[in-house]
């Protein structure tokens, strides 16, 4: 049974460091599936976009594209959005 891709938002490891997963599929820059990871550090090579085409939105040089057997999953869980503020 081939594994399966990690789903949108996983908190995944890549070669590149650790990150959430933002997209997941084929693109037009390359043949065959890509998981898009918006990494926590700037160790990446782009914002999400790739020769124009915009796959996801994440800071300038936090955005990596790796082929799915390069992603090592650490939480299936999407991340909790942070809590609003309390006003008293």
């Amino acid at each position: 049974m081939p594994p399966t891709d990690p789903p949108l938002g996983a908190l995944v490891e890549v070669p590149a460091g650790r990150g959430i997963v933002r997209f997941a599929g084929a693109t037009s820059f390359s043949a065959g599936k890509w998981i898009g990871i918006e990494l926590y550090e700037p160790n990446g090579k782009n914002d999400g976009s790739v020769q124009g085409v915009k796959y996801f939105n994440c800071r300038p040089n936090y955005g990596v594209f790796v082929r799915p057997s390069q992603v090592k999953l650490i939480s299936a869980e999407p991340e909790p959005a942070p809590a609003p503020p309390v006003s008293l």
